[in-house]
């Protein structure tokens, strides 16, 4: 997996007011891969270099400041275009009139990904000349951040320049016990900052985690409007009730799970591939071949099941106060899965019981939720179920030309039984056509 390294070197600073600023300017060279994002055009030195002369205080400062969104607030549909969610992810926001680059950073569980741009700094008349996106091990990024700001630390104290914020915030993260930190990375992932909340804040949080827990509480932060929290976390337990109820047997999916499907295959690939490769391999196992499961009927014989079950677990449950969960995966008294989703059309329905198959395929005897959000569990499954109802194998055998249009696309979605936009996804992740 890509790497993400610091190179620091500490230079006398030339008119910096500031005994925070002074103390730590320095140059800062940043990697990200193979990639330079600190590759800069200097207009006032004419030279092209690949670090930037900066105070690393600001840096150090951010990160701690936003330590537990950086590390667990996971982006979803509602926090897309959220400037407050840009502004705690985005470097380039917190610049301070410093020559840092637009960088953008938004973990999704064990992987964060980095996205940074070309753009002009403000003032500086220094221009970042790198654009680029990557994903790196979470761990490894909260290691090399946490080594960030320990240096920075360091110099302060080294040069006489002692209780500072960042200081101050940097000591409270690293002294959070288990639950200190549990509260906080659940506050984090609502978008609340944990040291800001007052009384019945932080009781709301702790009401979420009483109500909902594992890995269901870890997909509910992620999905969950904090203004709905109440309703939203009743409806999630209300509907892992009715899932209970719900179960069906699914013995020949878990036996091939038992047999082919092992837990370091989820761990070594990205989300989505791990995804395609469980899909492809449980329908190998089918003996599906690329062929369409456009209706229930054709899916309950693929799975060995009853097409009535299969119907029962149609039912719809209330999602009314958690708009971004579309459904839930739970394990009834007899160890049966049970399902329940919220009101869909066949096609709808057919995809996210497929995105529940998914879960039971990589954690079997894990309760878990289906959502909008984007973390690596709702990827996976989402690209597990694409997979599986519109094989990219079957696709490269119906599309005999580079570019596809939308009535080539809508046919194939109706041989399918999925949605457009899920041939549409498939076509491009797959590279199998452009879309005209």
């Amino acid at each position: 997996m890509p790497k993400l390294s610091f190179e620091i070197d500490w230079v006398e600073p030339e008119g910096i007011n500031g005994p925070e600023l002074s103390a730590t300017w320095a140059s800062l060279q940043i990697h990200a891969g193979d990639s330079v994002v600190t590759r800069v055009h200097d207009e006032r030195a004419k030279t092209v270099r690949d670090f930037v002369y900066v105070p690393l205080f600001p840096l150090a400062e951010w990160l701690a400041a936003n330590w537990w969104f950086l590390t667990h607030e996971f982006e979803n549909p509602m926090k897309e275009d959220d400037p407050a969610f840009r502004r705690r992810h985005s470097l380039r926001a917190n610049r301070e009139g410093y020559a840092f680059p637009d960088l953008e950073v938004v973990s999704s569980g064990a992987r964060t990904r980095l996205v940074w741009k070309r753009n002009l700094a403000p003032w500086t008349r220094i221009e970042f000349l790198a654009e680029g996106e990557i994903w790196v091990d979470s761990s490894e990024f909260r290691e090399n951040c946490a080594g960030l700001v320990d240096r920075v630390i360091r110099r302060l104290m080294s040069l006489g320049v002692e209780g500072t914020f960042l200081e101050e915030e940097w000591a409270a993260i690293q002294a959070a016990d288990k639950e200190e930190s549990e509260f906080c990375e659940t506050a984090a992932g609502l978008g609340w900052d944990p040291y800001s909340l007052d009384d019945e804040g932080r009781d709301r949080v702790i009401q979420l985690s009483e109500v909902l827990s594992g890995a269901v509480l870890e997909e509910a932060v992620a999905a969950l409007d904090p203004r709905t929290l109440g309703q939203g976390s009743s409806d999630i337990s209300a509907a892992i009730g009715d899932a209970k109820s719900n179960g069906i047997s699914l013995d020949r999916l878990l036996s091939i799970r038992g047999q082919n499907i092992q837990e370091e295959d989820f761990a070594r690939l990205n989300p989505w591939e791990a995804g395609y490769q469980a899909a492809r391999r449980l329908r190998r196992e089918l003996d599906l071949d690329g062929e369409p499961l456009s209706t229930i009927p054709e899916m309950a014989r693929a799975l060995g099941e009853d097409p009535v079950s299969l119907e029962k677990v149609r039912q719809p449950v209330d999602f009314t106060g958690a708009a971004l969960v579309d459904g839930v995966v739970a394990r009834n008294d007899s160890g049966d899965p049970g399902f329940a989703f919220r009101r869909l059309h066949e096609n709808g329905w057919r995809f996210h019981f497929c995105r529940a198959l998914a879960e039971m395929v990589a954690s079997p005897t894990t309760d878990s939720l289906l959502t909008k959000a984007h973390t690596e569990r709702q990827q996976r499954n989402r690209a597990f179920a694409a997979e599986f109802l519109a094989p990219s194998s079957g696709l490269k055998n119906r599309v005999s030309f580079p570019v596809v249009d939308g009535e080539d696309i809508d046919a194939l979605a109706v041989e399918f039984g999925v949605y457009s936009r899920v041939i549409e996804h498939q076509l491009v992740n797959h590279r199998i056509a452009r879309i005209s």
